[in-house]
């Protein structure tokens, strides 16, 4: 059944590789050099141990090297004390929401994204640990010390580049009789976290993501939320601390940047969201948009048994909307701009981050053919309205990564990067797109297949091991 066929991505990689040349099929533009890392889990279980969420399986990278017109294909296991307990004891350490894995402090299974701080390269999850590797050979370095005191018990894998001031921006989550959400930035050649403000909460939410503008930071806080004591407590696993509270609306927190002054609360009414796509400043206020769904249900479905099963599933589709966030007004309003589902999304992020954009991209479910994985890559158009679709039979796309010409004159001028399963030949392959047309360039065929991974990034830089 083609619908199972997606299945091949929640299993093992324990294949290690380092610089082997992939097959081409199709072309690579000229111009395009660089390295493309990915980061997800790679292990979901051992011969004692099961991870029943997605998000806990062990963290691997990826790298994709472009070299003179030739790919380059490197994975390797962070080795972190995750890692080492399941492979010394064959037991899975608790995480996001699995269900009997072992407590371990410092796990620090950091499977979700990859960034640069100080010229270093991280990878980064949900916990505070934050775990340094080399980009050239991929082995783990170590724990990157923050040279501070700023405090959090939680932190987002989707820090922002501030593309004005270059600094990084991103916040903590601090538990206690009273919560605080701890925006902070960090300044170029630096690794010292620098306090923005910080935004007082009762129950602390469940916060993925975030935006930020030119001049302003915004959180979104959903209600699905926790009460922190019983978070600290432990006991069970982390995700099942929070509770769907839809009476409670949703918040939105604009803090200026400037000042650090939280200058605004905005309501809406009750949604989640795993991912902001973009945001940016109009005249008559702020404009935010959002990967939406009706509730918090999706973080239930994204359980390894749930997905991999033959049971029927309630869809509840990822939606794009976009809030306005008004001066004349406390309360969001929002429109869908698609009636494609989008998540995972990406925009050109070196000329619009943080500023009005026309083009948005993201893995996508088929309307006509749904499944319980993405199965498809969609093109939004804002401005026109229409979206442009790649899909291939069994082909299941991550993340699409945007790498712009060098001397691109519009927006959507360069390359989408996508890691896609091919569940027929039971092999990955990197595809290639033009992404104004959608249509493909060319793909790389890896030897075997590639864990349904996150989230990534492309530098210009060369790191061919």
């Amino acid at each position: 059944m083609t619908e199972q066929l997606f299945q091949l991505g929640f299993t093992n990689l324990d294949r290690e590789n380092t610089g082997i040349v992939l097959q081409i099929e199709g072309r690579i533009p000229t111009w395009l050099s660089g390295s493309l890392f990915r980061n997800g889990p790679a292990k979901f279980n051992t011969d004692s141990g099961w991870h029943t969420h997605w998000f806990d399986g062990l963290a691997m990278i990826h790298k994709f090297a472009f070299y003179d017109e030739r790919i380059y294909y490197s994975n390797r296991f962070l080795r972190t004390k995750a890692y080492e307990l399941a492979m010394t004891t064959g037991e899975m350490s608790s995480g996001f929401a699995t269900v009997g894995g072992k407590p371990v402090q410092g796990a620090n299974n950091t499977n979700v994204n990859v960034s640069k701080i100080d010229g270093k390269f991280v990878a980064l999850t949900e916990s505070p640990g934050v775990i340094e590797f080399d980009p050239y050979s991929l082995e783990t370095k170590g724990i990157f010390d923050f040279p501070d005191a700023l405090q959090g018990h939680l932190t987002t894998a989707h820090p922002h580049y501030d593309l004005a001031s270059k600094r990084y921006v991103n916040f903590t989550v601090q538990f206690g009789p009273t919560c605080t959400y701890n925006l902070y930035s960090i300044a170029p050649a630096s690794r010292k976290r620098e306090l923005l403000c910080a935004v007082p909460t009762s129950e602390p939410a469940y916060i993925h993501s975030f935006s930020n503008t030119q001049n302003y930071v915004i959180l979104a806080e959903y209600p699905y939320v926790a009460n922190p004591l019983e978070l600290m407590a432990g006991g069970k696993p982390f995700i099942d601390h929070f509770q769907w509270k839809p009476s409670q609306g949703t918040k939105f927190y604009v803090v200026r940047k400037a000042d650090g002054q939280l200058v605004k609360t905005f309501e809406a009414e009750a949604f989640f969201s795993f991912h902001h796509v973009n945001a940016f400043e109009v005249k008559d206020g702020l404009i935010l948009d959002v990967c939406a769904s009706n509730n918090a249900n999706i973080v239930g479905t994204l359980q390894v048994d749930e997905l991999t099963n033959d049971k029927s599933y309630e869809r509840n589709p990822v939606q794009f909307r976009r809030y306005r966030l008004s001066t004349d007004s406390t309360y969001a309003s929002y429109e869908t701009l698609s009636p494609e589902s989008i998540d995972l999304p990406s925009v050109n992020y070196s000329s619009n981050s943080g500023r009005a954009y026309r083009y948005a991209y993201g893995i996508s479910t088929n309307r006509v053919h749904p499944e319980k994985y993405a199965n498809q890559l969609v093109k939004v158009d804002i401005d026109a309205g229409v979206s442009k679709i790649w899909r291939e039979s069994a082909c299941y796309p991550g993340e699409p990564v945007f790498v712009p010409h060098p001397h691109a004159a519009a927006e959507d001028e360069g390359v989408l990067l996508s890691v896609v399963l091919d569940g027929k030949q039971g092999q990955s392959f990197l595809l290639l797109l033009d992404a104004q047309s959608m249509e493909e360039m060319g793909r790389a065929l890896v030897p075997h297949h590639i864990p349904f991974g996150f989230h990534g990034m492309f530098t210009e830089e060369q790191y061919q091991a």
